[in-house]
């Protein structure tokens, strides 16, 4: 096909559960798209920058915002305004804005309507979030006919080219809810892929079932809140029926490890998991990138996943990897695993959550407990895993069966291709009139020059690789770094905030939001989150919402603006000059402004205990409980424990050469409140009444207090002398 075709596809400025992001499901229609294909959308670096720099563009696009907040009229039903409330209005303009002849949106739709979109799905209960998701049971009867209503107008448009999904179930719900001939006629069957599928070796050497290596993953963008839905329970308890005491097995666990309680509540036995933590039960609680995943997946002979719901992602990736899956058979599952042809399938799940709604005539999925089918899943995995894995021809042919699969089946290339091809003849067949009066509306609509705030082409795997969710990667005491959408974003303010606070243009249509700093990695932000916070009992991210905010107000007002500006600059060098002719005034020079401009980094976490901070040309490995790295302690020999190397490799030579850190050895119980735990080559002294040494804890803080030093007595006259 030699048309043209251009499309927008708006993800990166709504980064929330509903629309997921940019989702790994869709990468391949991105990264091998065909080249009469143009995708644009908005890079959250690029724009922020472009935000904070250029008051013109600025200007313009608040403008654009108000221009459409005005939309709902006061008729609107109360669907309508929790619809626009959640999905948020800016997330409208900033789709209406971007280049595109169509836009593209999966698993919620939010379009502009200012133009052609189409629209692509995997399960029905999610296109209606909040009103409705996975496990809701259904919408609420008093609200139906205003969903069906609200939803109908959207799918019923002339600017609605096609709605997609790769499982028939999903198309045939749309089919039963809406009744409607208009969109019936635009449901179309798609086909599905994984990028990089279509290297699927046709056979993989993995190491022998006498040792084998079973892997369970919570979800695709790692919520740790999904533990118990993904069947995390249920591979524990299989891998205890399985290995009583440990043995030549390893059950991975990728995902956050849940309290003692809860897993108590699930029926795992604790004592026999401690017995087997860091031997055959390993948990790797740290957010992994693709190709890390990736690497597990190589390594895993089986991948349980005995989920209520489907996680097709994982499924697709074990395939490719030649990890046998073990799935539940809810709604999907047959899409992608065969029982005994290529994967393994248990029963039980559907006719446990799934549920025919009266008021809508479809079938929901309500998640609910059953201790009943928990016991008998756990005997299925016994009896079928067991099995196969004692069987190594039975394996092979599983294997063989997935791995062909994955590279024909799930073919990332062929799926981009039918998908685009099909959104090609949507577009043509569409009516004339419709497109016409569409381009005309959005060529007087958009004055923004905006070139410069797009992904670039290079940047596709960025995005598509990093959490779809936020992520918290660092607590630095002045703030969090969290990673979303494929950039890393620092937030002073470092608590918890809506989802749409996330967003580049937040900070300048919502006081409360903080203000944001964003970079493609950590090193992008040039050590920003370490700088100490002031001595002051005013927070130095209120200050900066205060800043801000009053910023916001003054904006309209230009030569206000600017005489604030010179104030303030104004008030910044007279306390420079303070701080030179009034010796020891730290009041007027806090401790930030004398670390700011020092060249500080964070190398590596949590090895063997200790954090790897470089300074200038030095490397220094320090306990995560000393909170903001301070160069002049440092230098002067004040932290406990402190190793320091001229180069990172020789700090790392030196850090090898501790014992190593997964151990733990409780030195010390009672300690005027205090246990002593080792943990490596560190000792660290806790609260006896804040449950057991967890390093992560220690990196984030969540300790009321603590005490390390690279000796039991060196921590015991810390805590001695605390107490004093």
């Amino acid at each position: 096909m030699n048309a043209q075709l251009s499309v927008a596809a708006p993800w990166s400025l709504t980064h929330y559960m509903p629309l997921n992001g940019f989702h790994p499901l869709y990468r391949a229609l991105f990264e091998s798209k065909p080249e009469w294909v143009t995708l644009s959308a908005w890079d959250n670096i690029k724009l922020s920058r472009k935000l904070r720099s250029e008051h013109d563009f600025r200007k313009d696009l608040l403008q654009e915002l108000a221009r459409d907040k005005t939309r709902l009229g006061p008729r609107a039903s109360p669907v309508q305004k929790g619809y626009f409330k959640h999905f948020w209005q800016a997330n409208f303009t900033l789709t209406r804005l971007l280049p595109g002849e169509i836009e593209f949106h999966h698993t919620a739709p939010f379009p502009s309507l200012k133009r052609p979109f189409v629209f692509h799905c995997e399960a029905f209960a999610p296109i209606f979030f909040p009103l409705a998701h996975q496990g809701s049971g259904g919408f609420d009867s008093r609200e139906v006919k205003q969903v069906r209503d609200h939803y109908r107008a959207i799918f019923e448009h002339p600017l609605c080219l096609g709605i997609f999904s790769h499982i028939p179930q999903t198309l045939d719900d749309i089919r039963r809810f809406f009744l409607s001939p208009i969109i019936d006629s635009k449901l179309r069957a798609s086909r599905i892929g994984l990028h990089g599928s279509d290297a699927t070796p046709s056979a993989v050497d993995k190491n022998g079932l006498d040792a084998p290596i079973l892997l369970f993953v919570n979800s695709a963008n790692q919520n740790p809140k999904n533990f118990f839905l993904r069947g995390g329970h249920l591979a524990l308890r299989y891998w205890q029926r399985t290995y009583p005491e440990p043995g030549a097995g390893r059950l991975i666990m990728r995902c956050a490890r849940p309290l003692d309680s809860e897993l108590a509540e699930y029926r795992v036995d604790l004592q026999w998991l401690r017995r087997h933590e860091g031997r055959s039960v390993i948990w790797i609680e740290n957010y992994l990138s693709e190709g890390e995943l990736d690497a597990l997946m190589q390594a895993a002979h089986v991948l349980l996943l005995p989920s209520v719901s489907l996680h097709s992602v994982s499924i697709m990736s074990a395939m490719a990897a030649g990890a046998v899956p073990v799935v539940s058979d809810t709604v999907g599952t047959d899409r992608y695993v065969a029982d005994a042809v290529d994967g393994v399938v248990l029963r039980g799940i559907y006719a446990n959550n799934w549920r025919h709604d009266a008021d809508t005539g479809l079938v929901f999925n309500r998640f609910q407990r059953s201790h009943e089918l928990e016991d008998d899943l756990v005997e299925q995995l016994t009896v079928r895993v067991g099995r196969l894995l004692a069987n190594p021809a039975e394996y092979a042919a599983l294997q063989r069966a997935a791995l062909s699969k994955a590279r024909d089946a799930f073919s990332g290339i062929q799926f981009c291709q039918d998908f685009w091809s099909q959104v090609q003849q949507c577009y043509e067949s569409a009516s004339d009139s419709s497109l016409s009066v569409d381009k005309a509306n959005l060529s007087a609509r958009r004055p923004l020059q905006m070139s410069s705030c797009l992904v670039d082409t290079g940047d596709w795997p960025r995005l598509f690789t990093s959490a779809p969710q936020p992520v918290p990667r660092l607590d630095a005491g002045s703030g969090g770094v969290t990673e979303l959408g494929g950039c890393v974003i620092f937030n002073p303010s470092g608590g918890p905030m809506p989802l749409y606070h996330w967003s580049p243009i937040a900070r300048y249509i919502d006081h409360g939001a903080p203000s944001l700093t964003f970079a493609a990695s950590i090193k992008g932000l040039k050590g920003c989150y370490l700088i100490t916070p002031p001595l002051t009992h005013f927070p130095r991210h209120k200050f900066h919402l205060l800043k801000d905010h009053i910023a916001n107000v003054l904006m309209p007002y230009p030569r206000l603006f600017s005489a604030a500006v010179i104030s303030l600059n104004g008030l910044r060098r007279a306390r420079r000059v303070l701080g030179r002719i009034l010796p020891g005034n730290d009041a007027v020079t806090p401790p930030q402004n004398r670390f700011a401009s020092f060249d500080i980094q964070l190398v590596a976490a949590n090895i063997k205990g200790l954090n790897v901070i470089r300074h200038g040309d030095m490397f220094y490995a320090i306990s995560p409980s000393v909170g903001e790295f301070n160069p002049e302690l440092a230098e002067a020999g004040k932290y406990d424990p402190c190793m320091v190397g001229t180069t990172l490799k020789d700090l790392l030579r030196k850090l090898e050469e501790l014992p190593g850190g997964d151990d733990v050895e409780v030195v010390e119980k009672a300690v005027a409140g205090f246990n002593l735990v080792r943990y490596g080559s560190v000792f660290y002294a806790i609260p006896e009444l804040e449950g057991e040494f967890d390093i992560a804890r220690v990196q984030a803080g969540f300790y009321s207090r603590i005490h390390s030093g690279q000796s039991a007595d060196t921590v015991k006259a810390a805590i001695i002398e605390s107490a004093l």
